[in-house]
């Protein structure tokens, strides 16, 4: 929003002109990010290889990218996907990768514990990577991290560089609302209180690399160096 805007056709011209100012900024906007993917897809296909397994973590157009072109590529592999309640981001992501022809498996949430032996690595995107080196990504994020961690599997995040943002969470409680209607099935007690926060924040320590498209991370950028990356 902020980049499509920063115009002052939309102070100083005419409604016709800035709805045109507007529409050729989101069609801008749209190139660049395609872009990034692409050269986000490009770097990390050394990490991807043959007989792999990769654990992803709700729905990420850039994680999609990266699957599709190891696929393109002729690599074998196979990717679990996580459920995502209560969005269910893992069923549409699974349906694009079946239609690609990877070797899926939908896991339920509480399952990554129990699957991670399986797993040779998590790849995740980010709704935003953060001053520290951390991301704020879809709610789950964080457990899955650090059951990663726990197994020294690497988790690799996957975010356009335009995500980078001056904002240094403390803890979890530190990002400001996020917040989503959750659907249980079932009727829930006025008494009883439900979590509806949509995000959570991932610090650096669990987190192996960052695969993104500034020009001087050729082969990902370490979480830690994100400080001198993050744009204004």
């Amino acid at each position: 929003m902020r980049y499509v805007t920063r115009t002052s056709a939309l102070e100083y011209e005419d409604f016709n002109s800035a709805r045109y100012r507007l529409i050729e900024r989101a069609e801008k906007f749209g190139e660049i990010s395609y872009k990034a993917r692409r050269i986000i897809a490009m770097l990390s296909q050394d990490f991807i290889f043959d007989g792999c397994t990769i654990l992803v973590h709700g729905f990420s157009r850039v994680v999609l990218e990266v699957l599709k072109t190891a696929a393109e590529n002729k690599k074998h592999f196979r990717v679990f996907c996580t459920e995502g309640r209560p969005d269910r981001t893992g069923l549409r992501l699974s349906n694009e990768l079946a239609k690609l022809d990877v070797p899926v498996k939908l896991l339920i949430d509480s399952a990554v514990a129990y699957t991670m032996d399986e797993v040779d690595m998590v790849l995740v995107g980010a709704d935003g990577v953060v001053e520290s080196g951390g991301i704020i990504n879809m709610m789950g994020t964080y457990q899955i991290a650090l059951v990663s961690h726990s197994m020294n599997k690497p988790v690799y995040v996957a975010a356009e560089s335009y995500k980078f943002a001056r904002l240094y969470p403390l803890d979890q409680k530190d990002m400001g609302p996020a917040l989503r209607t959750i659907d249980f099935g079932v009727p829930i007690p006025s008494k009883v209180e439900v979590e509806k926060s949509a995000r959570d924040y991932t610090p650096p320590q669990y987190l192996t690399l960052l695969f993104t498209d500034l020009d001087g991370a050729p082969y990902g950028l370490g979480p830690y160096a994100v400080s001198e990356s993050v744009v204004f």
